[in-house]
């Protein structure tokens, strides 16, 4: 699955990432025409999420596949998502995508990201990803925990109904 999100939907965005789907959003490319952002979507064959019902219907007039999402803050949204089938709650957070630009995270070695990282956090972690587009670094920290407890939270709510 490839997504495609509108400016409305930024948090969202954040989140696909972490959960591993590629996700472009409008403001990553500073997308605010709507007949720009339907070429992208239908150029690059991504499902436009969106909360925009004109957008919603005109996407679906002219064959671009979307979605009218659901949801007043991501963890409603998410589980919007899930209850369509659109996506799964895969094991989070992923080490395939970065939340910040969408672009491939790769390990690193812990000599690359010295100096990039807190002098305590190089010292006590084994572990990192960089972003191969921005340069971003990663590591298993209490963002960490925070986002399973995040999923977790989705998982629980969907289960219940």
């Amino acid at each position: 699955m490839r997504f495609l999100v509108d400016a409305m939907l930024e948090k969202l965005a954040e989140w696909l990432r972490i959960l591993g789907y590629d996700t472009v959003s409008a403001s990553d490319l500073s997308i605010l025409d709507d007949d720009y952002l339907l070429d992208i979507a239908e150029y690059e064959d991504r499902i436009l999420l969106t909360k925009d019902r004109e957008l919603y219907e005109r996407a679906r007039k002219e064959g671009v596949s979307t979605l009218l999402v659901e949801g007043n803050d991501v963890e409603e949204q998410l589980a919007f998502l899930v209850r369509k089938g659109t996506i799964e709650l895969k094991d989070a957070p992923s080490l395939e995508r970065c939340p910040r630009c969408n672009g491939i995270l790769r390990k690193a070695n812990r000599s690359e990201v010295k100096g990039q990282v807190p002098m305590g956090v190089y010292m006590s972690r084994e572990e990192f990803w960089i972003c191969t587009s921005c340069g971003q670094v990663y590591w298993k920290g209490s963002h960490w925990t925070r986002i399973k407890e995040f999923v977790e939270r989705i998982r629980e709510k969907l289960d219940k109904g």
